[in-house]
């Protein structure tokens, strides 16, 4: 299962647009700011599964949750934006956070620098789609796979 994970598009939907088609998701995960342009793309791309939490620039997004823990092949995903846990000073919340909800893979931004910590849970922020970075996620028979990306690479 392929999975797009993006977060800080801060209105770039080009950027967002161009990702989406080289990489041809079968879901895609927002983690904040500008949880609209995603909203945009799951209009135009119908294909795909959209999971979007909104972010602390997403002031009227009213549609979606903060959090939002998700099943995709037996594995347990947990995607948040990030600034409720302070993930710029650190990852001790978000990490415990994952730990408490019991997942496998914590997704998270607003740092808008990759970041990738293996463990249980594992913790992966792609880094700014506004910068070009992105992230894969690839679920194969109860094994997760990640690679951080950019687009302008």
């Amino acid at each position: 299962m392929k999975i797009l994970v993006v977060t800080d598009s801060h209105g770039n939907f080009q950027n967002l647009l161009n990702v989406y088609e080289r990489e041809q998701p079968q879901i895609v995960f927002c983690a904040g700011d500008h949880s609209t342009d995603v909203e945009d793309l799951s209009f135009l791309k119908e294909e795909a599964e959209y999971y979007i939490v909104r972010g602390n620039c997403d002031y009227y997004d009213t549609k979606h949750e903060d959090i939002l823990k998700v099943e995709v092949e037996g594995k347990s995903i947990l995607l948040a934006h990030g600034h409720y846990y302070g993930v710029k000073s650190g990852y001790d919340l978000i990490r415990k956070e994952g730990e408490n909800q019991d997942v496998d893979l914590v997704v998270f931004g607003h740092t808008h620098i990759p970041y990738l910590e293996e463990g249980k849970p594992t913790l992966f922020n792609p880094g700014a789609l506004k910068d070009g970075f992105y992230g894969i996620v690839d679920i194969q028979r109860e094994k997760i796979d990640i690679e951080l990306r950019n687009l302008y690479e």
